[in-house]
């Protein structure tokens, strides 16, 4: 079985520049989330592209939100498994933190698109980033989908 680490993916970081917004404080909370990377303006959106997870793992793992993580990622999984889109809220990220809600907040929030090379890599990317909590830890960052059936 193929490690969330060993994957190939593509990470795009989207956000509103507000006009009463200050620029280097926006660019600085995606930078908050996807250190590294280097924002550019396309019209009035910031964007990184990031290679890999590691920072919102980490942001998950000290927030304690694993499951609810998981679940916001997981529920913007395209049906082939291919891509993730999800929401980060922008406050948060200004402060180092990972927020996952459904409400968008006053200033807009982080869009957050995952995609990968071949059918379930997202997920496992997604397991890896945010492990189930609900179940051993060696089968933690497995998705369900393909974990060994219960004798």
């Amino acid at each position: 079985m193929r490690r969330a680490s060993a994957v190939v993916l593509q990470i795009r970081a989207r956000v509103i520049v507000k006009p009463t917004e200050d620029e280097a404080r926006v660019a600085q909370a995606l930078t908050n989330i996807f250190p590294g990377t280097v924002p550019t303006r396309e019209g009035d959106h910031l964007v990184v592209e990031a290679a890999d997870l590691a920072r919102l793992r980490e942001l998950i793992r000290n927030g304690r939100i694993p499951d609810t993580a998981r679940g916001v990622m997981l529920g913007g999984l395209s049906e082939d498994g291919m891509r993730a889109s999800f929401r980060l809220g922008k406050q948060a990220a200004a402060v180092g933190r990972a927020h996952f809600g459904s409400i968008r907040g006053p200033l807009g929030d982080i869009d957050v698109d995952i995609v990968g090379t071949d059918p379930g890599e997202v997920e496992r990317a997604i397991y890896h980033a945010a492990p189930d909590t609900t179940v051993a830890a060696e089968l933690a960052e497995v998705p369900a989908s393909q974990r060994p059936a219960l004798p």
